[in-house]
């Protein structure tokens, strides 16, 4: 077991003993168990799932970040992790839409803004068909 914690500008999302967690870097995928080397990493705006301590699978909508793995505590810093029951579909599916059309019509700095709005729109979809297990 280790310790994970998450947490945004708003809030700590997330402070709780973990068996597992998978999660999405900048550079790719990747997990973590307990007693690991320390790490620090970038992470991508994705889907994290946790394994909880009684067996129960979680999952949050986290956007991008950075996250530190050290002495058996996992901490996540980012702008935003959203559980399923916290997403409001329609406002993310709004979002989407929107987002997809202006992106066709900016140039290469507004786009860029523009495909991490669709990544965080589709993230949240994701996310929001997920219950724990």
């Amino acid at each position: 077991m280790f310790r994970l914690r998450i947490i945004t500008p708003e809030k700590i999302a997330f402070d709780k003993m973990a068996k597992f967690a998978e999660f999405r870097t900048i550079n790719g995928a990747m997990g973590t168990l307990q007693n690991r080397l320390p790490f620090f990493v970038a992470l991508d705006i994705a889907e994290l799932e946790i394994e909880q301590e009684d067996g129960h699978r979680i999952f949050f909508a986290v956007h991008g970040g950075i996250g530190e793995f050290f002495n058996n505590v996992f901490t996540i810093l980012s702008d935003a992790a959203e559980r399923p029951e916290d997403i409001n579909v329609e406002r993310a599916k709004r979002s989407l839409e929107r987002a997809k059309v202006d992106i066709e019509e900016v140039e290469e700095i507004r786009r860029k803004e523009l495909e991490m709005k669709i990544q965080r729109a589709l993230v949240r979809l994701k996310i929001s068909q997920k219950k724990e297990r």
